[in-house]
């Protein structure tokens, strides 16, 4: 799913694509994360965490780089094991879409008022599986949203070549890019979710 519109230069003409929400009354689109996915994904870690702190303690050797190697494989281990299972079991929604715009808790943009959203579109990514991209206008967002984009490094586009296409197509609107890969609900359900949110026009 993806759609594009309006360049920076563009903008002032009149000669640009925006998008019109549907202005009917209908429910929040809500996303949370998925305590089974991000579960699956921290048992390996856990595993790791047990298996190299067993080995220290032991005195076992199984990663051929002493005592020390095994107590960092342990913290990093069970560090990112506890992020993820905290993920897992946070009940806040992390992507909420009303009336008011776009509302996303990681990255921790905060509200994306429907002003400020350019175009939107979804892709795979190879670090992040999939993400929803929000290209939006900066002069548009509140301080928080702001702030993000200042401080947003802008590495997605390096490793997809969706990615990169759909920045292409921005013509120089930042983007913002939130991972969809672990929520409760699936990538294409809340594609179509999104599909008949919004609807876009030429202006």
């Amino acid at each position: 799913m993806q759609q594009s519109h309006k360049g920076r230069g563009e903008a002032e003409k009149g000669a640009v694509k925006r998008i019109k929400r549907d202005r009917r009354r209908t429910e929040p689109i809500v996303a949370y994360n998925s305590k089974l996915k991000l579960g699956i994904m921290a048992t390996p870690c856990v595993v790791v965490a047990v298996a190299t702190l067993a080995a220290a303690i032991t005195g076992q050797d199984i990663l051929g780089g002493g005592t020390m190697l095994h107590i960092g494989g342990s913290l990093i281990g069970g560090l990112v094991a506890f992020t993820l299972l905290q993920m897992a079991f946070d009940k806040k929604p992390m992507l909420q879409i009303d009336e008011e715009g776009i509302r996303c808790r990681r990255p921790d943009v905060g509200l994306i008022p429907w002003s400020a959203v350019v175009g939107l579109g979804t892709s795979k990514a190879t670090l992040l599986r999939r993400v929803l991209m929000i290209a939006v206008d900066d002069n548009e967002l509140d301080e928080q949203a702001a702030g993000h984009m200042r401080k947003r490094v802008g590495l997605f586009a390096a490793f997809s070549p969706q990615v990169a296409k759909f920045e292409g197509q921005m013509r120089g609107w930042p983007s913002i890019h939130v991972p969809i890969s672990y929520f409760s609900i699936s990538p294409r359900d809340l594609e179509k979710q999104i599909a008949e949110k919004v609807k876009f026009h030429g202006k």
